[in-house]
């Protein structure tokens, strides 16, 4: 059903990579919501496209553990036709583990890849992975004489870091890159700060195709939506593939972008002959266009169970960190680590003042830094990687000047401890890791000042 040396687009960041016989399935996420009803998907795939799809592929690569990548229940459905067609899951090296744990416990078979090493999928089709911030990575791929560059949301912020990508790369014949962002942008008021990130995707992509000198640029990795009733206004700003288009074509460095439709295939061998099908370019127009259902919480949780669970969240985080090092923290002026922080539960309208390091819930009539609902407070309470979701569904309100930046210097601990860390004397000494954190700490900071809520 695929041909020999081809990409088809399957959905999302999914795409089919094959060989002479081999092929690689990315990033599979075809159907239902993710990100805690945060995200749905703007087009499903149909049950026959996926049997297709693992009749054909020989190994899926996840690129990182976002459940827009790395979806559970895809590998829970279809853990049996994975088994029996012996397909291997490729990712990359990490400290935590915990994505390759769990396809274990699936008896699912993984392959850790450290970072450059060279994975032989067949005679003249090899792999490698680059890994990008805190837990990103990139696919790159040869087959026979072509490159392809599959960056997906690895973070490209200015033209400097794709110079130094491109020193240690080269050029690629295909780029593979996400056209839009693809997490909070501010609060409702707040459409500068989301329409300056879509014109940064857009300029990221330009660069990325010049620099790389990509002879055909896929946008991807973008085919969602903000579908809750909470953060729905997000999709405001979000850029259309016509856009996409317009700036790629228009732009002082015009090359070819080609937007593929579900399960469009291009010949590797062919390239220089792959033009744009309207049709393709239709299809996703409309998707853009159409009314989605909206995404609801319908059970609140109460004040007792929230207490019950926070108490649980903070003997998790002290279980994993420094307690005594969070207690000082919490009493150096400057940092303002650790500090209490007041949000407001926008289905009952009860403040709550958290207090993590005295383990303290209470009521409160102070003025919330966030407002957001009992179930995104309690899934954060619930689940170690809950506030890295909250920060990408966007479902919630920041209420008070620098009120995000409070609750980040609160809750984001536990993106840290999912990396492998653990906040003791020794992360002092990580330079690299704190400059990553405080830096996307501190950008958003500056965005919010720049483009500050009405």
């Amino acid at each position: 059903m695929f041909p020999s040396n081809s990409i088809t687009l399957v959905n999302h960041a999914s795409v089919l990579i094959k060989g002479l016989d081999k092929s690689i399935l990315t990033d599979p996420w075809y159907w239902g919501d993710a990100f805690h009803k945060g995200w749905s998907l703007m087009h499903e795939n149909e049950s026959i496209e996926i049997d297709a799809l693992l009749n054909e592929a020989s190994f899926i690569w996840l690129s990182h553990e976002h459940p827009d990548h790395f979806s559970i229940p895809f590998f829970k459905r279809y853990k049996k036709k994975i088994q029996e067609r012996g397909i291997k899951v490729i990712f990359q090296d990490t400290r935590d583990k915990r994505v390759r744990d769990f396809l274990q416990r699936e008896d699912i078979f993984v392959q850790e890849l450290a970072e450059g090493l060279v994975f032989n999928v067949e005679e003249r089709f090899s792999i490698s992975i680059v890994k990008d911030d805190f837990y990103d990575s990139a696919l790159l791929v040869r087959i026979g004489d072509h490159k392809i560059f599959n960056l997906n949301d690895c973070h490209f912020p200015e033209e400097t870091k794709i110079h130094t990508f491109k020193k240690r790369y080269g050029d690629c014949d295909v780029l593979l890159t996400q056209f839009s962002y693809a997490a909070w942008k501010g609060g409702r008021d707040n459409r500068p700060w989301r329409e300056a990130a879509a014109h940064e995707k857009l300029e990221g992509l330009c660069w990325q195709a010049k620099i790389l000198n990509a002879k055909i640029v896929i946008p991807f990795a973008s085919f969602v939506r903000f579908s809750n009733e909470f953060n729905g206004y997000l999709n405001d700003a979000a850029n259309r593939p016509r856009t996409v288009l317009a700036a790629c074509n228009e732009g002082p460095y015009p090359f070819n972008a080609i937007f593929l439709s579900p399960m469009e295939t291009i010949l590797l061998d062919q390239l220089e002959h792959v033009k744009q099908d309207p049709a393709s370019v239709s299809f996703w127009e409309q998707k853009f266009a159409e009314d989605f259902t909206t995404l609801k919480y319908e059970k609140s949780i109460n004040l007792t169970e929230l207490e019950q669970k926070f108490l649980a969240y903070c003997q998790r985080v002290e279980k994993n960190n420094s307690h005594l090092l969070m207690m000082i923290a919490s009493k150096v002026p400057m940092l303002e680590i650790f500090n209490p922080v007041v949000v407001r539960l926008v289905d009952s309208d009860l403040a709550l003042r958290l207090d993590i390091p005295k383990r303290s819930i209470t009521r409160t009539k102070d003025m919330p830094d966030v407002a957001l609902h009992s179930q995104s407070l309690a899934f954060i309470f619930e689940n170690a990687f809950g506030f890295d979701t909250l920060t990408v569904n966007g479902n919630f309100e920041e209420t008070s000047a620098n009120g995000f930046a409070r609750f980040t210097k609160n809750f984001a601990i536990e993106n840290l401890n999912n990396l492998g860390y653990r906040l003791d004397f020794f992360l002092l000494f990580n330079f690299r890791l704190i400059s990553i954190f405080l830096g996307r700490l501190w950008a958003v900071a500056n965005k919010l000042r720049q483009h500050p809520s009405s």
